[in-house]
């Protein structure tokens, strides 16, 4: 019997989140519209069987793989920015959480000039807000601020 490791136990967190996503996705937010097209949960049920994929793909190979895992600080770094994002959308909502991460990711940490870095934020926000907030309706959190601003 194989020893139980973290190869292991991230993929199949994976394929839990995945599972919650897709249900989510495709009963509550609706998938696709015959007249209108993609609906809310057209994105989230795609990325969501992806996830169940690759979860499921990742476990099978974790029992291949010999050895221990090496976590390096820069890999701590990038789990620190995902918590925070999320953290963050629940403060003040994903539009801003967004352009606060971008900002800071590529100053602080790619050292991007200002050029790049708003032209990748512009980018993204048209993303966003164009094909997610407008195209697909997705209704994006505002944060425990949204009655107060």
């Amino acid at each position: 019997m194989s020893k139980i490791t973290t190869k292991k136990i991230i993929p199949l967190l994976f394929i839990a989140v995945g599972l919650v996503f897709a249900i989510v996705g495709f009963t509550h937010l609706g998938f696709w519209d015959t007249v209108e097209g993609p609906m809310p949960g057209f994105f989230p049920s795609i990325m969501a069987i992806v996830m169940i994929f690759s979860g499921i793909i990742a476990f099978i190979q974790s029992f291949k793989e010999d050895g221990n895992v090496e976590y390096k600080a820069p890999e701590f770094l990038v789990i620190s920015a995902g918590i925070g994002i999320f953290v963050a959308t629940f403060i003040i909502g994903l539009i801003p959480t967004i352009i606060v991460y971008i900002i800071l990711w590529l100053k602080l940490f790619e050292k991007s000039s200002w050029k790049n870095t708003l032209i990748i934020l512009a980018i993204t926000l048209f993303i966003t807000i164009g094909v997610f907030g407008t195209w697909l309706g997705i209704q994006f959190p505002k944060g425990i601020l949204e009655n107060i601003l």
